[in-house]
């Protein structure tokens, strides 16, 4: 397992590497610092609804402003600070509160029968049930084979005074036996049934009894024979029930044969079985809408339509489930409801649904330049009747259209609301930050920075005013006004966003300033860390000395990881720059890297200044560091960088005394030997600076191995790559 680092300073490659939905072979996620995304990333979704939001994100924000649910994310835990995560943008789990946990029905299951066991005298062997065998959500008619329904059956023979009590133990005991396996075949089967069942009552009930068994054990055309026969029962529970398994029979017969070997519905499943199925869940509705499997029926109900390829009465259920339902109504949480919907609906959905939630929330997807079907004007213009009474969210779906689709962000003005209302639910937020990108792409910077600021103290939802800091940071930055970011009653906090713009775009004076006035001792740090480092690798020697002087005795020691764009790993420290030299691995013995400077600020092609800088590089791993990275547009802190020209390489350097007539014998041999090993082993140069021709790496090994064959660099290089 890798090693993460929980330091706050590993930022910044989170603005580099342009925040990757996965990393091939991965798990992991990586921010984008961007409010512009049109395409799907699933680890990078904003408060807003857009379509390059996951449809579960859109489809909570949409919710939430119906008062479904809440949106509650979940804290940053340590994996994504060390991803370079801040509040937003956010991975989709992080509002995903669904958890995996033990069923509390089962505890209290076992509990009721073992009571009612006890009652009757009954001890049992086991306390394991068929339907523990199978996880949560792993479908299976033997699920449902577990204590709660046992104790369901044992309960109505004790409430039952007309039967027998030999009867009644008889026919438990058979049902505490039916809990140990899912199928039974021949004697097995016989053996399992009580004998000398006598009484009506009991007679109903041994019906039931084997009725169930058959169905467990998918002999269906025998269970759903034995269930119907107790239609006109005299026992309540025993009708209901009865009624309501002819249903699950017929649904556990027709999809036998609807799944692949991996457990995906195949694609070629004839609807017509599932029409019996579905009268049968509505026959038992139509006579017991509250019964005691009602909820239970309306969600096989939904898996029939599914199964059926029903897409407009799957849409229906789902609208009916999320967002007219009570909780007691639904079979599922609001959380596996939405997943549900998204992977069974929302995946595969035909153009158009009545509903305007999945309407909204599918419209989006189809927004996606790299979808597998695009929306046209016109099939949006078709969904205008969907959204009869709620004409503003049609007009915002055209200003998106507008906006993503045909880059026309003065059409998107000319759709969205001006005003901004007291209650900035998240579709009002929506509108508003639409508004705001489309007048930044309109090039009205100053107009979009008013309304961001304007917006701040009316975002009261949650995610909002994070959202509203990156806008206002990437607009400072942008229009020139960095300074505004690091103010003293800069309304932007986010540690993560102003470290990034620090190690990216920060010039000389900023950082000086941050040095004192930053906000946390990690800041201050981190500004002092990238002017030291900068300076030095941009050639600027002389403020790197003056930025030396400044520097304690003993710097600190926090390992700046984070915050400079190290995602995983240890980073670096300020006692980086109390580097003294190394010859342990080369045998090349170099000043202290202030001495290195001071030397180069005197001749600039000083050959040992040269490959001892390259030395410092090598031996602290800085060779891409993600400080020299620059973020591609439109994300945070790819403006301009303050600090300008080439970088400092290590390949350079080395060519640079290479070229140099006057180096000292060592210095050139020593400039050979690195220059050769930055191809070493895989034949791509790993010191930067622009690549060479295998050709004349072979002419370095030749004079390496020629005029310095007696150097020890020569006698321990074997190969050139």
């Amino acid at each position: 397992m890798r090693t993460r680092s929980l330091t706050p300073l590993a930022l910044l490659i989170g603005a580099t590497l342009c925040g990757q939905a996965q990393a091939s072979g991965d798990d992991s996620c990586y921010p984008n610092w961007s409010l512009l995304r049109d395409s799907l990333d699933v680890c990078n979704n904003l408060a807003f609804l857009t379509p390059g939001n996951d449809s579960r994100v859109n489809l909570r924000l949409l919710l939430a402003d119906r008062k479904a649910l809440e949106i509650k994310p979940n804290a940053l835990g340590e994996d994504e600070l060390a991803e370079g995560f801040g509040p937003v943008p956010f991975a989709v789990a992080r509002l995903d509160i669904a958890q995996i946990e033990g069923d509390e029905s089962e505890e209290s299951g076992k509990a009721a029968l073992g009571e009612l066991l006890e009652k009757l005298g009954i001890k049992r062997d086991s306390t394991d049930s068929a339907g523990q065998a199978f996880l949560q959500g792993e479908g299976s008619r033997c699920r449902s084979n577990r204590d709660d329904s046992a104790a369901q059956f044992i309960g109505q023979l004790q409430a039952s005074a007309a039967l027998p009590d030999a009867e009644r133990q008889s026919l438990a005991r058979s049902r505490v036996q039916l809990l140990d396996a899912c199928t039974w075949e021949g004697e097995k089967l016989a053996a399992l049934l009580p004998t000398g069942i006598q009484s009506a009552e009991g007679l109903g009930f041994l019906t039931y009894l084997k009725a169930a068994s058959d169905f467990y054990s998918g002999h269906f055309a025998d269970a759903e024979n034995g269930f119907a026969s107790l239609a006109d029962s005299a026992q309540p529970w025993l009708k209901e029930t009865a009624l309501y398994m002819i249903a699950r029979t017929r649904l556990n017969d027709a999809q036998q044969d609807a799944f692949d070997e991996y457990g995906t519905r195949k694609d070629d499943i004839d609807p017509a079985p599932y029409a019996k199925v579905a009268q049968a869940f509505e026959q038992y509705l139509t006579a017991y809408p509250k019964g005691t499997y009602a909820i239970s029926a309306k969600g096989l109900l939904r898996r029939v339509h599914w199964l059926a390829g029903e897409s407009e009465k799957l849409a229906g259920d789902y609208d009916w489930q999320l967002t007219k339902a009570e909780d007691q109504q639904r079979n599922a949480s609001m959380d596996a409801l939405i997943q549900e919907a998204d992977n069974k609906l929302l995946m595969s959905a035909p153009d158009k649904l009545d509903s305007p939630l999945l309407t909204a929330t599918h419209d989006l997807m189809l927004m996606r330049p790299d979808g597998a079907s695009k929306m046209t004007r016109e099939q949006l213009q078709a969904h205008r009747a969907v959204f009869a009474e709620q004409p503003a969210m049609f007009d915002y779906l055209q200003a998106v259209f507008a906006f993503y689709i045909e880059k026309n962000p003065a059409e998107a003005l000319k759709l969205l609301p001006k005003d901004i209302p007291d209650n900035l639910d998240y579709f009002a937020f929506s509108q508003q930050t639409l508004r705001g990108l489309a007048l930044e792409a309109s090039n009205e910077l100053p107009a979009a920075q008013a309304l961001w600021l304007k917006l701040l103290p009316q975002a009261k939802q949650p995610l909002q005013r994070d959202q509203l800091e990156l806008a206002l940071a990437m607009n400072y930055e942008r229009s020139g006004q960095l300074d505004k970011v690091f103010a003293a009653d800069s309304p932007i906090q986010s540690a993560q966003m102003r470290l990034i713009l620090l190690g990216k775009v920060a010039g000389n004076e900023l950082l000086h300033r941050q040095i004192t006035q930053g906000i946390s001792p990690t800041e201050k740090a981190t500004a002092q860390f990238v002017l030291l480092y900068k300076n030095l690798l941009y050639g600027q020697y002389a403020a790197f000395a003056e930025a030396l002087k400044a520097l304690p005795a003993k710097a600190s020691e926090e390992k700046l990881g984070t915050s400079l764009g190290y995602v995983y790993g240890d980073g670096q420290s300020l006692q980086l720059f109390r580097w003294n030299g190394d010859k342990s691995e080369s045998s090349y013995a170099c000043p202290s890297i202030g001495e290195t400077a001071a030397a180069l600020q005197a001749n600039g092609k000083d050959p040992k200044g040269l490959n001892c800088l390259g030395e410092f590089i090598l031996r602290n791993g800085l060779d891409s560091m993600p400080l020299d990275q620059r973020p591609a547009a439109p994300q945070l802190a790819s403006s301009e960088p303050g600090f300008k020209g080439p970088v400092f390489s290590r390949l350079d350097g080395y060519q640079a005394v290479i070229a140099n007539s006057a180096a000292a014998r060592d210095d050139k041999a020593y400039a050979l030997y690195r220059a050769i090993n930055c191809y070493a082993p895989s034949g791509y140069n790993s010191c930067g600076g622009k690549d060479v021709a295998q050709s004349v790496r072979k002419g370095w090994f030749k004079q390496l191995k020629s005029t310095y064959a007696a150097t020890s660099w020569s006698k321990s290089l074997q190969y050139y790559w």
